[in-house]
């Protein structure tokens, strides 16, 4: 294969686009960051940390992986039957929503000793959430549809709103945390509506109840719970363990380091929304021997390469902190390394699950996922009460380091692939 040949493959291509306009969109929380940092005190942006992640336990139980089913089945049905899937999934959106709303409204004493805000933030999640989902049903289609420009401009457009409604509310009417908050719901909201009308415009929401397909979703997302809640575990535990024993200032200092390694985070996701489609159609041809060692290949060399940005970015990232930030967030410097190195093996986590996905091995990949789970939730209490607020990367990097390994070596019992045997040419 020739230069032009590797610059016109559709993966290169698609890849590119899904990464510059990733970047972009990624780019603009960097940009609001010292912003933010001098209006909002590290208790404030502590509290905007922790009700991110009230959001994120919210979407596990509403969304119940539910735009993953688009992205299975979108090959094997044809448009008219996608269309009447994703109704039925937006009646199992509207169920899963409105239990999770009850459960706020009369739980909400629990979740405000994590925190402290009152009934009205707590709902306005729930309904954040139920916006968030059907965006995510509207992204998948374009990332399956292989319109990655279209998927890339929506991001950024709604990341630019937020940008703005920040700007009015935290800097210009001074609502602090309260302000933040807002913005994301109004952005949210507002592309929430955007995605709905999207979707229909484009002839994928058919009216049609069919219970066969509401047993296919929730057979694909319920055994995911316990996979999707490790997730939150692994990036909502330390802070629910940081608030407890040093409060939302040492959560505000730790969530602004390990923003930092978003910056790592986007290129992976960019990167595997272009590889998953390119993957799933190569698996399924016939004496596919020699290009599934290509992929091994691939993967161990995409390891390599993310090492190595992550070198690059720890460096970029001090330079931030130390000439941008408030003087008030100079500790946020300490947990950058860590949070990029969580994020190598993440995105190394993420080039082997897409396995499981495709063999519908969901099961096993919760299983692996929970038990990590379950050990971070064991690492951080003792690392973050042994070690202070630092305690809590170690915690991430180790569990994530874990996980990978986990998933590498189960890999081939759910589908075979030759990671003993890449092809070195």
């Amino acid at each position: 294969m020739n230069l032009r040949q590797i610059l016109q493959h559709p993966l290169l291509k698609g890849g590119l686009i899904y990464a510059l306009t990733d970047a972009i969109n990624k780019a603009v929380p960097f940009l609001i960051l010292p912003l933010l940092t001098f209006y909002l005190t590290p208790s404030d942006y502590g509290v905007v940390a922790n009700y991110t992640v009230y959001t994120s336990i919210l979407l596990v139980f509403a969304g119940i992986n539910l735009h993953g089913t688009i992205s299975v089945n979108f090959y094997k049905f044809d448009k008219e039957q996608v269309a009447s899937y994703i109704y039925n999934l937006c009646l199992i959106l509207t169920v899963s929503t409105m239990i999770c709303f009850v459960a706020i409204a009369l739980g909400g004493d629990l979740i405000r000793g994590f925190l402290p805000i009152n009934n009205f933030y707590l709902l306005m999640g729930v309904m954040i959430t139920l916006a968030q989902v059907i965006t995510l049903f509207n992204m998948e289609l374009w990332r399956l549809e292989e319109k990655p420009l279209s998927f890339g401009v929506y991001q950024i457009t709604q990341t630019l709103l937020n940008f703005l409604l920040t700007l009015v509310f935290v800097i210009s009417l001074k609502y602090k945390w309260e302000g933040r908050v807002w913005a994301i719901a109004l952005s949210t909201f507002v592309y929430g509506i955007f995605s709905l009308g999207f979707i229909w415009r484009r002839g994928y929401l058919k009216p049609v109840y069919n219970k066969a397909y509401i047993k296919d979703a929730l057979s694909f997302g319920l055994p995911l719970l316990p996979h999707a809640m490790s997730i939150w575990v692994r990036t909502g535990i330390d802070r629910v363990f940081l608030t407890k024993f040093y409060g939302t200032e040492a959560t505000g200092l730790y969530a602004t380091g390990f923003q930092f390694g978003l910056l790592l985070s986007f290129m992976n996701l960019a990167f595997n929304n272009a590889y998953i489609p390119y993957l799933y159609k190569n698996l399924g041809r016939e004496n596919n021997e020699p290009l599934k060692r290509k992929l091994v290949f691939f993967t161990y060399a995409y390891g390599v390469v993310q090492v190595l940005l992550a070198l690059i970015l720890i460096v970029v990232s001090y330079f931030i902190v130390d000439h941008f930030l408030s003087k008030s967030y100079t500790e946020a410097r300490d947990f950058i390394s860590w949070s990029m190195f969580t994020q190598v093996f993440q995105g190394m986590y993420l080039m082997v699950a897409c396995y499981y996905f495709y063999a519908k091995k969901t099961k096993q990949l919760a299983y692996i996922t929970f038990s990590a789970a379950l050990v971070q939730v064991g690492t951080s209490y003792y690392f973050i009460r042994h070690y202070g607020p630092i305690g809590a990367a170690y915690s991430a990097t180790i569990i994530a380091v874990l996980t990978f390994v986990a998933v590498l070596i189960f890999s081939n019992k759910v589908y075979r692939m030759p990671w003993l045997k890449p092809a070195l040419k």
